[in-house]
């Protein structure tokens, strides 16, 4: 069994419920979904109406393969301390769903290893988690995505699978928001309140300046959960961190 890693490093988590908590990282190649809409990963402009791309397309594009021991001997080595401390273990991407089987692979090693820590993944919310996935899971950081993201509708919004997260205990949605039409997509969703965060959109930090003015005024007025970008108000557009 292969897992494919565009990337990994240890930080902060930016994002989220745990915002601010040390986390190694570890981006997994691949997607299921393009935003920024198709062909921006080509030309690195904004297509079919979106107003933001995703920021990490040029790595999860990329990847290297990687033998399940190969991969746990990486973390334990590299990460082996910090993870043993309570820094937590984020697989990202892409999408890391799309490696689910791979990454059980992975924990049950580290496990075995006396790597045991607390657990998160980032996700678009269109892929379904196996039991055994769930198993090893502390936190499902759900992003679906709008039409501020240039996707269609029905390739980003599976709503059997936002059912199953809305009924998880340990699953919030966070949402990219750039104006008030936003917000009436995430009402339409009719999800959970307790479990929504709006977030603003942005890839630097002159955007973020502009756009959280929005997004914090919705979510004062809606009483719903705002969250900032830490990782662009401390290192503005780098990737990796």
């Amino acid at each position: 069994m292969n897992i494919r890693i565009s990337e990994h490093f240890y930080s902060l988590q930016g994002e989220g419920a745990t915002m601010g908590v040390p986390a190694v990282f570890i981006r997994l190649q691949a997607c299921n979904i393009m935003c920024g809409g198709y062909g921006t990963q080509r030309d690195g402009k904004l297509h079919n109406g979106a107003t933001w791309r995703c920021d990490t397309i040029e790595v999860w594009t990329k990847g290297m393969k990687k033998t399940v021991e190969e991969a746990t001997d990486l973390i334990e080595k590299e990460y082996g301390d910090v993870l043993k401390k309570g820094a937590h273990l984020i697989w990202t991407g892409g999408e890391p769903l799309l490696q689910q089987h791979a990454i059980c692979m992975v924990m049950s090693e580290l496990d075995n290893r006396g790597i045991n820590t607390f657990v998160e993944v980032e996700t678009n919310g269109t892929l379904l988690p196996t039991e055994e996935f769930d198993s090893w899971i502390n936190l499902y950081n759900v992003s679906p995505k709008l039409a501020n993201s240039g996707v269609p509708f029905e390739k980003r919004i599976k709503k059997d699978v936002l059912d199953h997260y809305e009924l998880c205990p340990n699953a919030i949605f966070k949402f990219v928001i750039t104006n008030e039409d936003n917000w009436k997509e995430v009402q339409e969703l009719n999800l959970n309140r307790e479990q929504l965060y709006l977030m603003p959109s942005a890839s630097n930090i002159e955007e973020l300046k502009e756009t959280q003015k929005v997004v914090v005024e919705i979510a004062i007025r809606e009483v719903i959960k705002f969250n900032t970008r830490l990782q662009i108000e401390i290192w503005n557009e780098t990737t990796g961190v």
